[in-house]
């Protein structure tokens, strides 16, 4: 018996090629474990970095700390600095204190008691050269610049024995008068100057409490 297939020929079922089909499957499975693989080793090496980054954080905040701390010594040395200028300005000469005070009690008029003597500093202007900032061809290089300084002094408080301003002040210009015309004293004590003065009671008296500054001689 024959088999005729009567059906139209775009109407026959045609025969199905998987080889394309697989083809394109295999490279999807190759491309998926190479991306799984990649996938992988990247976030091995995030990992790595990961644990580097913290590693390094740590470190820096250790340099942090010693950064603080170099800081501080380095404010620290400043300060210690300053006070060896301050140091090496007020004993410059080698101020033998003793002497100088024993000095000091004998320019003392009758009518002036001393009540406290302690270091200070004084501010007065002073003229230096500094660096020209406008300076053309035909300008000097430096000009002459006032500018505001601070020296040592001796900071003398004490009392004058009377309740008149007039008769007050008079006594501590002797005071400062004798101060300037003794050769021993001036050496290192030079242009001495009354700050204050103002009425004050003291033990059931009226004085004038007054504030001599005596610049050390560099």
């Amino acid at each position: 018996m024959i088999k005729v297939n009567l059906l139209p020929k775009e109407f026959v079922p045609k025969k199905r090629n998987f080889a394309p089909h697989v083809g394109v499957a295999a490279l999807a499975v190759v491309l998926f474990l190479w991306f799984g693989s990649s996938l992988a080793a990247t976030y091995s090496h995030l990992g790595e970095k990961q644990k580097e980054l913290i590693g390094i954080q740590g470190e820096l905040t250790k340099l942090e700390d010693i950064v603080k701390q170099v800081k501080q010594l380095e404010q620290d040395q400043l300060l210690a600095s300053d006070k060896e200028k301050a140091v090496a300005q007020i004993t410059a000469g080698r101020t033998v204190w003793s002497h100088e005070l024993y000095v000091l009690a004998g320019l003392v008029p009758d009518e002036i008691w001393l009540e406290h003597l302690s270091l200070s500093t004084r501010k007065r202007p002073v003229t230096v050269e500094v660096p020209n900032p406008a300076r053309a061809a035909n300008q000097p290089k430096t000009v002459k610049k006032t500018v505001i300084e601070s020296f040592p002094a001796l900071r003398i408080n004490g009392f004058a024995l009377s309740p008149q301003r007039e008769k007050g002040v008079e006594l501590v210009g002797q005071f400062i008068r004798r101060m300037k015309q003794d050769d021993a004293f001036s050496k290192r004590f030079i242009s001495p100057e009354m700050i204050s003065i103002e009425r004050q009671n003291y033990r059931d008296q009226t004085v004038m409490k007054f504030t001599v500054d005596c610049e050390i001689a560099q």
